[in-house]
């Protein structure tokens, strides 16, 4: 069992300057557990809240989660899949998990692609409303009164996971609106509450993904699908500067280039992320509740460092 270690609230202090990585030819943090609990495949067995563990047994990744499990008890939702061969790992791929700031990736997403149509001007002021600022905001973020271009409120969102940059996006972009376009991009678990009261820290109404909503965004992104070569270099230059806590970055080597948006809730570590070697590309999503964070962090290490050694290496 791994030591759980509480979740500190954020220092005022500016946090860790993170390792930022260019793009490709594409408040403090609890420790990352060392040793998370793990179970073969043949112990895994579904429970009344999930759905089966399904395995794509094509090789490398066939047995790549063998040694990199979550306990069969712990409420954990992933994809691993090598993106050159479209060979795939996955547990309860379309079970609804609260996606923390996950959103803020599709978010980035959706004013991007309306960027490139035309329909926003990234150079223009949003001003940032007290609605806006109802939810604690990280050091480096946006405050109430401010007026930063779009394209500073989405560097903003993606580097130091600013929430009040995110609400304001949100009300320019409309929260039905945003749905109704995860829906039409495939991404149908993919939802933020349509009621910006939502944002108050007492609601209960949460945003919520599922790793497969996730993996297809982080494979169109991949791929570069439905973007402009410019915005998605912006896009993948955004996912290479975030923040602590990442488990990724922190523990896999530095040959690996991470581009990722992480989110962490009370109870919940999430990550998903595109990691390049000149070897491949390995797309890498885990959702989780319920949990410790640490815990959840030493799973996505885990799972971050079987990927690496199964294509990456």
């Amino acid at each position: 069992m791994p030591v759980s270690l509480p979740t500190p609230t954020a220092a005022p202090t500016a946090p860790p300057t993170p390792r930022v990585r260019p793009a490709p030819t594409p408040v403090a943090p609890t420790p990352v557990s060392s040793s998370p609990r793990t179970v073969t495949l043949a112990q895994l067995a579904p429970t009344p809240r999930s759905t089966p563990l399904v395995v794509v047994h094509v090789p490398p990744l066939g047995t790549l989660l063998s040694g990199a499990l979550p306990a069969a008890d712990a409420d954990y939702g992933l994809v691993v899949e090598d993106v050159a061969s479209g060979a795939r790992v996955g547990m309860n791929e379309r079970r609804v998990f609260p996606s923390a700031s996950l959103y803020k990736l599709a978010v980035a997403w959706e004013v991007l692609r309306r960027a490139d149509e035309g329909a926003m001007n990234l150079d223009e002021p949003l001003q940032i409303t007290d609605e806006d600022a109802v939810e604690p905001e990280p050091y480096g973020g946006v405050a109430s009164g401010q007026a930063p271009s779009l394209r500073e409120a989405l560097d903003a969102m993606l580097t130091v996971s600013s929430n009040a940059a995110a609400h304001a996006l949100l009300r320019v972009l409309g929260r039905h609106e945003f749905n109704a376009a995860m829906g039409q991009l495939g991404l149908g678990d993919t939802r933020v509450p349509e009621d910006s009261a939502a944002d108050d820290p007492q609601s209960d109404a949460q945003a919520v993904t599922s790793a497969a909503d996730m993996a297809h965004l982080l494979s169109l992104i991949a791929h570069n699908q439905m973007l402009t070569a410019a915005s998605h270099d912006d896009l993948m230059r955004l996912m290479a500067s975030g923040g602590p806590p990442d488990a990724l970055r922190d523990t896999l080597p530095d040959s690996v280039d991470v581009y990722d948006k992480t989110g962490n809730l009370p109870d919940a570590s999430n990550v998903t992320a595109l990691l390049q070697t000149g070897r491949g590309m390995v797309v890498l999503v885990v959702l989780d509740e319920g949990v410790n964070p640490g815990d959840a962090r030493g799973v996505i290490a885990q799972l971050g460092q079987a990927a690496y050694d199964a294509v990456l290496r």
